[in-house]
């Protein structure tokens, strides 16, 4: 090979395409005015009607909260007269703490029974006065006894016992028995 054969690659053709400017053609200005609208729209979407719809159901919701409201109001509208009655009719805190009658006299009904005549009961909070007659001195003592085996029962005392008439064997006895709730609920 020859010097002469190695001289430096030319360039030899030219490039003579070149791309025209299109981005003031009205056609790219509606392209981006387009993508502008769209990138509105969606904030619009998110920033406004999301938030809209969801003021229109609190709304909603509100509106049947305070129809419900209403109708319980309406309801409740009466409710110092059933408070009264309620009042009336329902036990005081006084005497829920008291025992039940009936079963004050069921206790006296099986410790006196036939055994003696009984002639007076008198309930008064939770102190119960009783007076009996014609029994023995023993069979006062039975029914002391017979009062002081129940639960409900805290303590029994004997104001008297005097003779009726002219029987000796005979008295006539007064008992005051002072009574217990805290028991009677164990029963």
């Amino acid at each position: 090979m020859s010097r002469k054969d190695k001289t430096a690659p030319t360039k030899r053709t030219m490039n003579l395409y070149f791309r025209t400017d299109r981005t003031t053609k009205p056609a790219t200005i509606t392209l981006y005015v387009l993508f502008v609208l769209v990138v509105l729209l969606g904030l619009a979407k998110i920033l406004v009607y999301d938030l809209w719809v969801k003021v229109d159901s609190a709304r909603t919701a509100l509106s049947l909260a305070e129809a419900r409201r209403d109708v319980v109001v309406a309801e409740l509208s009466d409710y110092d007269e059933v408070r009264e009655q309620y009042q009336r009719y329902s036990a005081t805190d006084e005497e829920r703490e008291l025992i039940d009658r009936m079963t004050v006299l069921a206790l006296l009904d099986d410790a006196i029974g036939a055994t003696a005549r009984l002639e007076s009961v008198s309930v008064t909070g939770k102190t119960v006065q009783v007076q009996f007659q014609e029994v023995t001195l023993a069979q006062t003592a039975d029914i002391v006894r017979r009062l002081e085996a129940s639960p409900i029962v805290e303590r029994i005392t004997v104001n008297t016992a005097a003779t009726t008439d002219e029987d000796t064997d005979l008295v006539s006895a007064s008992i005051l028995i002072q009574l217990q709730k805290k028991e009677a609920e164990d029963k």
